[in-house]
């Protein structure tokens, strides 16, 4: 069995607690991360939600891949593994071809489609402002945007979706505590 990570399932060893055999540097094509997902929990409340990222499938015909982090573990551990993803990532699996150095397989990842997600048009400036403003029982929203971008780094990985989001939080911080 395999899993997809492409936010904080990245690094925050989650998967040690599940028997993962491996793990490696992995590709989904013709998909994109995106912030549209509204944390209530871990990185925010629902007074103050979190903004957290989310898969979304290129228009048919367009390029791109998401970079990130296949986890192989032993399929006797899916039924456990599967319930706590899809609560802690609020919604079930999905299976995705995910390209792997040397091969491509089939993961299960989380592609949230429900009522948390933000509106399509909400500005960047409100994204940053909720970013600056959120924090849950895993840290604040902008902590998880700072180790998304550093964890990508650390994969010689730039996501212009992260970045974006990134330099505006910085731009609103420094507005904000100049």
């Amino acid at each position: 069995m395999w899993v997809f990570g492409y936010g904080s399932l990245m690094w925050d060893d989650w998967e040690k607690r599940y028997g993962c055999v491996r793990r490696v540097h992995a590709h989904a094509p013709s998909y994109a991360r995106i912030f549209n997902k509204k944390s209530l929990e871990r990185w925010g409340t629902q007074q103050r939600p979190g903004l957290t990222l989310n898969l979304t499938a290129h228009a048919s015909g367009a390029g791109g891949t998401c970079q990130g982090v296949a986890f192989e573990f032993p399929g006797i551990h899916q039924p456990e593994i599967e319930a706590y993803l899809s609560g802690r990532e609020t919604c079930a699996a999905s299976s995705i071809t995910v390209g792997l150095p040397e091969e491509t397989v089939t993961a299960r990842t989380y592609i949230y489609d429900g009522p948390r997600l933000i509106e399509d048009g909400l500005k960047l400036e409100d994204r940053a402002s909720m970013i600056l403003s959120a924090e849950g029982i895993a840290g604040s929203s902008f902590a998880y945007l700072r180790d998304v971008r550093a964890h990508l780094a650390g994969l010689g990985v730039s996501d212009a979706a992260v970045d974006e989001l990134w330099h505006a939080v910085c731009a609103l911080e420094e507005l904000t505590h100049g």
